[in-house]
């Protein structure tokens, strides 16, 4: 298939990823399941946001590339984990869409070097590897979002748009000013997206940081997966997709692993959610 470069559509845009990579720009309507007609631009609360794509298919990111600007984002592609780096060496995206299958790096290990290093800018992952355990594993190694080829421009925009919500200004979400919660034994700071106890200390994905403060904020209550997915910005659809599931999981381990059974504290109540039994002391910072 040839590689079509045209202005923005009126109508929408066609994504062709039927081997992974391929793709063409037309206002035809959807034809199989790995062609999707979608409109070009959606609304948006975070206009100059610095939304970067590193990923090696060029015609991908100049279609998104143009995509984005038209969002009013300021976006920038980069198609190597090298060039990547020195990018970031000199300033930090506001959110990332990472590939998985780069030519000198994957996309986990990219994002595992990324959280080690104290960057906790949200990344979404893009691969046309979308296996369950492709998505676990990404989500486990700090990604905020995982989305699968084939997928249409506008949820992709959307995702983007949910996840940019949790940290422009004057979003109320994991603001640097927000309480820290006493679990048991462990310190859960929310804007640092850390737990912590005694000497250990983990790092959070800003994805589980969301999900843990909702926890907390109503402790003891039951919490259907529909209120958990909708507080913490996803619209993936949870009667369908087990990424809020995942997420949960992990925590569970990440609580037990610096306290033991406190993860068990996290509680799946059969047919209606999830509620957060352990003791909890909120932490109003002072000035």
């Amino acid at each position: 298939m040839q590689y079509q470069d045209a202005p923005p559509p009126a109508l929408g845009v066609r994504l062709d990823f039927s081997s992974g990579q391929a793709l063409g720009l037309d206002m035809a309507p959807a034809v199989s399941d790995q062609v999707v007609t979608t409109p070009a631009t959606i609304s948006t609360d975070s206009p100059g946001a610095k939304v970067w794509v590193l990923d090696d298919d060029t015609s991908l990111c100049k279609l998104l590339t143009r995509q984005f600007k038209a969002c009013g984002w300021l976006p920038l592609a980069t198609h190597t984990a090298a060039d990547f780096d020195r990018l970031l060496a000199d300033v930090y995206p506001d959110l990332l869409v990472l590939d998985q299958m780069l030519p000198d790096r994957t996309g986990t290990q990219i994002l595992t070097g990324l959280r080690k290093a104290g960057h906790q800018f949200p990344v979404l992952m893009l691969s046309a590897l979308g296996a369950p355990d492709d998505r676990i594993h990404g989500l486990e190694v700090g990604a905020d979002d995982y989305l699968s080829k084939p997928f249409t421009a506008k949820e992709l925009m959307l995702r983007i748009e949910r996840l940019l919500g949790q940290v422009v200004p004057g979003s109320g979400v994991l603001d640097p000013s927000q309480d820290c919660f006493q679990i048991a034994d462990v310190l859960f700071n929310p804007s640092e997206l850390s737990l912590s106890c005694a000497d250990e200390r983990l790092s959070l994905s800003r994805g589980e940081a969301v999900l843990l403060s909702k926890f907390c904020q109503s402790p003891s209550l039951i919490l259907s997966r529909e209120q958990l997915a909708r507080g913490s910005g996803s619209i993936v659809d949870v009667s369908t997709s087990r990424s809020l599931d995942m997420r949960v999981s992990k925590l569970r381990r990440q609580l037990s692993s610096l306290y033991p059974g406190l993860g068990d504290q996290l509680e799946s109540v059969r047919g209606r959610g999830y509620r957060l039994m352990a003791e909890i002391i909120r932490l109003t910072p002072t000035h």
